[in-house]
């Protein structure tokens, strides 16, 4: 997945109406009057949330007789979500076991003052 399609994923679950159209999802797949019911909207507005979720490929939407179903993409969801396996679980929650590095002071510098050094005459 590149930064690009990853970075659609993030926006498409930045609004928390997607969000919870997603975890509804999570059960299994729902046809839109019945999803729509279940949020408290309208079959419009989910169906502005749908094509969001659909153009980032979290969602597929599908025609099933008169009935629009709509499925999570799961894998799509994960690859995201880990960032293609680059992150690793112990970066995210580090090993509570491990012991915490100390912090090193950083290092003295001469501050610049603007002030010439004097320097001897020998007269």
């Amino acid at each position: 997945m590149t930064p690009d399609e990853r970075a659609k994923v993030f926006k498409a679950l930045s609004d928390p109406r997607r969000v919870e159209i997603v975890e509804h999802l999570t059960k299994g797949a729902q046809c839109g009057a019945v999803l729509a019911e279940s949020l408290g909207i309208s079959v419009a507005l989910l169906s502005h949330h749908w094509e969001v979720l659909v153009q980032a490929g979290i969602l597929r939407k599908e025609r099933v007789g008169q009935l629009r179903v709509c499925t999570l993409n799961c894998e799509r969801l994960r690859e995201a979500l880990t960032m293609g396996g680059a992150w690793e679980l112990t970066a995210i929650a580090p090993d509570p076991e491990a012991k915490p590095r100390k912090k090193r002071a950083p290092a003295k510098r001469a501050r610049a003052t603007g002030k010439a050094k004097p320097t001897a005459s020998l007269d």
